[in-house]
């Protein structure tokens, strides 16, 4: 199992970003959400705050604007508010 931890040090630094989306107050919302985010290449993990989410991602996977289409595919308006490149982890 060595090699997985080379592997791990290799990768680059996690990244977050913070979407705000309306009408995402329901469980169900942060399900559908919570789903659709989570299929995607690079994603990490998803926190809900106050009327947006969190995502933790690898940024060799995927990017914000992809996180962020495929929200609003979910049926959620979703607005990237803030990014902190870097933090996580």
């Amino acid at each position: 199992m060595a090699d997985d931890k080379g592997q791990r040090e290799n990768e680059a630094p996690l990244e977050q970003a913070e979407f705000d989306i309306n009408d995402a107050d329901s469980e169900v919302a942060h399900r559908a959400i919570c789903d659709a985010v989570n299929g995607l290449n690079g994603v990490r993990e998803v926190q809900f705050v106050g009327g947006g989410v969190v995502v933790t991602f690898n940024p060799i996977g995927i990017t914000r604007e992809e996180i962020c289409t495929v929200i609003r595919r979910s049926g959620y308006r979703a607005t990237e508010i803030t990014s902190s490149p870097g933090n996580a982890g």
